[in-house]
């Protein structure tokens, strides 16, 4: 599996990191004095002026929770830009950590602001600090700079913007370049002294060699820039030969990330349909509002198109427009390998799926998208089957906020019920006062994915699980409000404890019982719109406005009844072995039965020409065992005249059978067109080098849909 990690996994806090060290080299203004405040000193607030009609009235944890986090939007804290009207990245401004969260933001974040700011001018969310008329003049000055920046070709490209961008002196700014050719140095230099200044700058370690020495990814820590021309520097040190290499390396970068522009375009949507709610929608400033939201929109839709890969059948991971090539890694052979997005369980999930529909973009980009699901037992011993992140953090696996009408669907409903449950259990368990999710580790200045569940990740990495954050709790209410207010409740001497004039740090270290003192714009706003619970019907106004709701529907649409047991279907016994294997097959039942050192299974093949689906329904296994099996997988292979290519990561289900007269396997399968067209269900065994016997007899196998693809919202 190793191989097919997704580009965005190996990136993302590389991009963080990046971001936060590299964007702009200078020093900002200083946090304000609120930062030394004792994490307790929470400010207190009357409670009446905050309104959140979503919340429930008895959720009181809940609502104290959204209270300190809207603490964040004071505006005395200054965390907005005041030229652009974007939030700063987070809180943090640490020179002496070379943390610099004020000195600039990112994509997401602003689509975050700008999707609360429709919510509190639409009333979703009354606070002390932002009224609704402060509310629309931040929305009017945030969208007016998104539209310059759109068509600003320092920081877009096709419609489509920098994931990074740097905030100084009312001028925005793209990411400096991460890497670079070395050839640039021949052009620039000649072929005489241009290889001399590659190597002694491998030597004095600002670059780092990549593709066989064709590549440097820059390295700027401590000891660089143009201060430091010493050592093996020393005869480039004079000028104009010392600016002209640091021109070279400190060149901005136009990177553009198919993800982050997904986000903004999705929290663009819905703040369409925030201001589009009954109370709002006749207000001349949010008609205006709503028509330069879709002119931005509208104006992605080329660079949207250009992300799109024909040969693979998905989006690529990202494209560096400066050398207009995609995204990716050197092979270590001379080879470029580009990022494609391919695993779809991730935080991208829904703004993937939402662009794919505004724009009218093929279905391949979802269908050509595997994932794996992994058992977890429960403290009670019941056994869930989890949709699995790679690095199982609640953040890939929840993202950071819902409103593809998930809720509303049976199949991704009772997929991410099944998540937050065992979110829920594990911090339960391990008394965590948050989930485990992609943030801060409370190691320095760490910020990591690494955070998470090992029973729910497809990683075999060492994952940190005693570092839980506050953020994802926001996401996981919108799916069992009554079960994240209970826990809440059962976790508040220490959630509480973590509230500050700002809102509340997201981390809580368990092993230190400290403090991880770090709050960012992106994680903040994603707990307040999580809570506030409006995002289901923002977009669905938006849907139906733009007659979206019905290709959504189709998109969900349930599945085939099946029974792989059925006659008509054919059923094929293998192993990888030489030893003996005994098959039988009976009306309504089979037995395999092998001494296996390898693997071996059943292989249930639909007959003649057809194809089945096994979206957005229940797949049930009814069996019997004289053995334990402890390695079992279920996975799915479409019809070999299928249009698309093979996915590079294949639909999976882990599974075990126990020893029993009478056992039950019932795996929940999300509405996905990856599970349209499948021709063969296969059942594999495997023994991984031991000889071990298996004997099972599969007494049903049924795939049930749900009933609807869209139910009426809760």
């Amino acid at each position: 599996m190793r191989a097919h990690r997704p580009l965005y996994v190996k990136q993302k806090a590389v991009w963080l990191l990046f971001g936060v060290i590299l964007l702009i080299p200078a020093l900002f203004r200083i946090m304000p004095a609120a930062f030394s405040q004792r994490p307790d000193a929470g400010q207190s607030t009357d409670s009446s002026e905050f309104s959140y009609p979503q919340v429930h009235p008895t959720h009181q944890h809940m609502r104290l929770l959204l209270d300190n986090a809207f603490g964040y939007l004071n505006p005395a804290h200054d965390i907005v830009d005041p030229a652009s009207g974007y939030p700063a990245e987070g809180w943090n401004q640490e020179p002496e950590n070379r943390l610099f969260l004020r000195s600039f933001t990112q994509l997401t974040a602003i689509g975050a602001w700008i999707e609360l700011l429709a919510n509190v001018a639409a009333g979703y969310a009354d606070n002390p600090y932002l009224s609704k008329e402060a509310a629309l003049r931040g929305l009017s000055l945030a969208v007016s700079t998104l539209l310059d920046d759109q068509v600003n070709p320092a920081l877009a490209s096709k419609g489509l913007l920098v994931n990074f961008l740097g905030l100084e002196g009312g001028e925005r700014k793209g990411p400096l370049l991460e890497s670079i050719e070395r050839r640039q140095f021949i052009e620039a230099f000649g072929e005489g002294e241009g290889p001399a200044i590659w190597l002694a700058l491998v030597e004095k370690g600002w670059l780092q060699e990549e593709d066989n020495g064709q590549r440097g990814k820059i390295r700027r820590g401590q000891g660089y820039g143009a201060a430091h021309f010493d050592g093996v520097l020393a005869p480039y040190s004079k000028e104009p030969m010392r600016s002209s290499v640091m021109g070279l390396l400190d060149q901005r970068a136009l990177t553009i990330i198919f993800g982050d522009n997904a986000n903004l375009t999705a929290s663009l949507a819905k703040s369409v349909g925030a201001l589009s709610r009954p109370e709002i929608r006749d207000d001349p400033r949010a008609v205006a509002l709503r028509e330069q939201m879709e002119r931005f929109i509208a104006g992605q839709q080329e660079g949207y198109a250009h992300f799109f890969d024909p040969r693979t059948g998905t989006f690529f991971f990202g494209w560096d427009a400066t050398a207009d090539r995609f995204v990716g890694w050197g092979d270590g052979h001379g080879n470029w390998v580009t990022g494609q997005m391919n695993y779809f369980i991730n935080e991208f999930r829904g703004p993937w799926t939402f662009v794919v529909l505004r724009y009218g973009l093929p279905l391949a980009s979802i269908r050509n998208a595997g994932f794996k699901i992994r058992p977890y037992r429960h403290r009670d011993g019941r056994e869930t089957y989890a949709l699995a992140a790679w690095d199982g953090s609640a953040f890939q696996l929840l993202g950071l906020s819902l409103f593809m009408q998930e809720v509303n669907n049976p199949g991704w409903r009772s997929s991410l019920q099944a998540l937050v449950d065992v979110e829920l259990d594990f911090s339960t368990r391990g008394r965590l006062p948050g989930l485990l999710s992609e943030a801060y580790s409370g190691n320095g200045t760490e910020y990591t994915g690494l955070i998470g569940i090992p029973d729910v990740a497809v990683t075999d990495k060492s994952l940190n699980t005693h570092a839980p954050s506050l953020y994802t709790l926001g996401v996981a209410y919108m799916i069992a409000p009554d079960e994240v207010e209970a826990f809440l409740r059962e976790h508040w001497p220490v959630i509480s404890g973590l509230f500050t004039p700002h809102g509340p740090w997201e981390g809580w270290n368990t092993l230190t019982k400290q403090v991880i003192p770090f709050q960012t714009t992106v994680h903040t706003l994603s707990l307040i719109l999580g809570g506030i619970n409006s995002a289901q019907g923002n977009m669905r106004r938006y849907l139906e406005e733009k007659h979206l709701y019905r290709q959504l529907e189709e998109l969900y649409k349930p599945g085939d009844r099946l029974d792989l047991l059925a006659a008509h279907n054919q059923i094929h016994p293998w192993s990888s072995d030489e030893g003996r294997l005994e098959f039988s097959r009976q009306e309504g039942m089979c037995r395999f039965s092998s001494h296996l050192t390898g693997a071996g299974g059943l292989a249930f093949i639909v007959p003649g020409d057809g194809a089945v689906s096994l979206s957005n329904g229940r797949l049930v296994i009814r069996f019997r065992s004289a053995t334990e099996i402890r390695d079992a997988t279920v996975s799915v292979k479409r019809a070999p005249g299928d249009p698309l290519p093979p996915p590079v990561i294949p639909i999976e289900i882990f599974t075990q059978f126990k020893q029993t007269a009478d056992g039950e396997i019932e795996i929940v399968l999300p509405a996905s067109p990856a599970l349209d067209g499948i021709k063969e269900i296969s059942l594999t065994f495997r023994a991984n080098g031991r000889q071990a016997p298996v004997d099972v007899s599969i007494i049903g196998f049924d795939f049930i849909p749900f009933a609807s693809a869209l139910d009426s919202p809760r």
